[in-house]
């Protein structure tokens, strides 16, 4: 009994110190920004260019983006993050809806992106139902 009522106060004691050691020790971060000059970009109609950029905000700009999961990690020494800037996704996102390369977007260009970032938007939400 005697034993059992002693080792309780070391093993607690550990604890507490590898705790302190954990919580006390250096974090190296890196972050890398990737950026590229924003493609200019010509709309064969106003209507093309509207349903563009409310796909191209509804795909990086959800609604409710101010939500966010908590997450507890565990302290490790180094932790690398990636930077993407706006210019690379909108970049991206006139490459995807240029389906012809010649450097219009179309009405019909611009419908099957809003379709394509549509169905994927529908398709995350069922996910996380």
């Amino acid at each position: 009994m005697i034993r059992t009522i002693m080792k309780t106060p070391c093993l607690a004691l550990t604890l507490v110190v590898v705790f302190a050691m954990l919580a006390s020790s250096g974090c190296v971060t890196r972050a890398t920004v990737k950026d590229e000059p924003r493609q200019s970009v010509r709309f064969a109609s106003a209507q093309a260019a509207q349903t563009f950029y409310e796909a191209y905000l509804a795909m990086y700009y959800p609604p409710g983006v101010g939500s966010f999961d908590v997450a507890i990690r565990a302290p490790l020494p180094y932790h690398h993050r990636k930077i993407t800037t706006d210019n690379v996704l909108f970049n991206a996102a006139i490459r995807t809806t240029d389906s012809n390369s010649d450097g219009i977007i179309s009405k019909d260009e611009a419908g099957a992106y809003a379709a394509k970032v549509h169905q994927r938007s529908a398709q995350a939400a069922s996910r996380k139902q």
